[in-house]
């Protein structure tokens, strides 16, 4: 299975902070889950199709401090192979999750930041 995600650095530090103030986090599982949704969508843009098999387990996972695309699952095992490449069996990367990360972190910081500061307004913090 491959995954992509965009890394925000003492993000899970600044969640928990926020919780131990009394901030409702569930205003950010939701900004998680619209960048889950989105990178999902920009992942199976770019991911190769024949059968569209692979394009089909394209799946957006949200959590309170992360968002996460997933390509792939038991039936489908080869989606790592697809995206990085098996040069010996001169299968060449698609490289679709480093593409939606290049396409995904100026909206997921923009979405994090817009909904953090929601946040802090709502609460007065």
């Amino acid at each position: 299975m491959a995954t992509t995600g965009v890394r925000v650095d003492g993000l899970k530090k600044l969640v928990r902070e926020l919780e131990g103030l009394g901030a409702d986090i569930a205003d950010l599982k939701d900004a998680f889950g619209n960048i889950a949704k989105r990178g999902a969508t920009v992942t199976a843009g770019f991911v190769p199709s024949l059968t569209g098999r692979l394009k089909a387990t394209v799946r957006g996972n949200r959590a309170k401090n992360k968002a996460v695309v997933t390509v792939g699952r038991a039936t489908r095992p080869y989606a790592g192979i697809v995206n990085y490449g098996w040069e010996a069996r001169n299968i060449a990367p698609a490289e679709f999750t480093r593409k939606t990360d290049d396409v995904m972190q100026p909206v997921a910081v923009s979405e994090i930041t817009d909904s953090l500061q929601q946040i802090i307004r709502k609460r007065g913090l």
